[in-house]
């Protein structure tokens, strides 16, 4: 597990959804206060689509999270949640890396 993911998971802990909306905007400002440099979120992005690539259910995708140091859970119960989430993540990573090419 990549020691930017971790710097990443760290700032998913309980309280981290007051004051937010969506997963997104919580995603958005766990990255904001990351501030994860490019070539860390690449590192991020590359292991989130490792994860994503099918080799894990979402029991294990779960379980990495909370091992990465997350204090938040990303599961309700139902397949495919811990999925989900990851996979906003990246797209937000994706979003932050065309804006900061433009």
């Amino acid at each position: 597990m990549p020691k930017e993911f971790v710097e990443l998971c760290i700032w998913f802990q309980p309280g981290v959804t007051r004051g937010h909306e969506t997963a997104e905007q919580v995603i958005d400002d766990a990255l904001s206060n990351a501030n994860l440099s490019v070539p860390k979120l690449n590192v991020v992005s590359a292991y989130l689509s490792e994860l994503l690539s099918g080799k894990y259910n979402d029991e294990e995708l779960h379980r990495i999270w909370r091992t990465a140091g997350a204090g938040v859970s990303i599961t309700s119960g139902q397949e495919g949640d811990s999925a989900r989430f990851l996979r906003k993540i990246r797209s937000a990573i994706d979003a932050l890396d065309r804006r900061s090419t433009h």
